[in-house]
């Protein structure tokens, strides 16, 4: 088993970029990000608006690159044969995330909502 923290690192790593390069590409604008995020997570606006409140758009451009990398376009929830934590079945319902998949993801990101 390995953390989606420590496949991301291993990920960027491997291809040789930084987070940070991943992140200077990304969308900054709100409704931007907005669109993103409902594309990959089932959300009412209620906890869009929560979500998008409580993240700085950085932390929301890494939440979406993790989900899109580790998640949407890797079915078989595993990164180098081991399985990713939170697995895949934890975080998804059918092709998008659900809220509570999005909080453990945060959570194994080490991100912490702004209060």
């Amino acid at each position: 088993m390995i953390s989606v923290r420590d496949a991301a690192k291993d990920f960027l790593n491997e291809v040789g970029i930084t987070l940070d390069d991943i992140l200077n590409q990304m969308d900054e604008d709100p409704e931007g990000i907005d669109e993103s995020l409902r594309k990959r997570i089932w959300l009412d606006d209620t906890s869009a608006r929560k979500l998008e409140s409580s993240l700085s758009s950085r932390h929301l451009n890494y939440l979406i690159f993790v989900l899109q990398t580790f998640y949407i376009i890797n079915p078989s929830g595993l990164y180098k044969s081991m399985f990713i934590i939170p697995t895949r079945e934890s975080v998804m319902r059918g092709e998008k995330a659900t809220i509570e998949g999005v909080h453990l993801v945060l959570k194994a990101l080490g991100i912490r909502p702004i209060s």
